[in-house]
């Protein structure tokens, strides 16, 4: 029988209810304690799992390589300038804390990669790099 795989946010989320259902029914103050703090947590996990997903994933911390940026970029639908390039300074003071930039390792050294979410860069009215 294969399993269904759920998200996150819903198994936290029926947790939570059935957590809420234990809670109507125990008996005891101490087990309706119990079960309503428990309640109360699986419904703070399902709301930060639902807004890390609103969110979209992190940008990890580095890059092993130039490849692994721009995939990355691409799959994530970022727009990605590199350091030493007009659009990276120009990037970098117009959007201050929104522009992400991250090391990567490459054949000559250390280099670094700024990047910004699309919406964002057409927002600012600037075109693929």
């Amino acid at each position: 029988m294969l399993a269904r795989i759920m998200h996150p946010a819903e198994t936290y989320r029926r947790r939570a209810e059935r957590a809420e259902r234990v809670f109507e029914n125990a008996r005891n103050p101490e087990a309706k304690r119990l079960a309503r703090i428990a309640a109360q947590r699986w419904r703070e996990l399902a709301e930060l799992a639902q807004r890390q997903e609103a969110e979209g994933a992190p940008i990890p911390v580095h890059f092993g390589d130039a490849s692994e940026a721009v995939h990355y970029a691409q799959k994530h639908k970022f727009a990605l300038y590199w350091k030493g390039t007009h659009a990276f300074a120009k990037r970098q003071r117009e959007l201050g804390e929104r522009f992400v930039a991250r090391p990567v390792f490459t054949r000559k050294g250390v280099t670094y990669v700024g990047l910004m979410p699309l919406d964002d860069q057409e927002k600012a009215g600037g075109k693929e790099p």
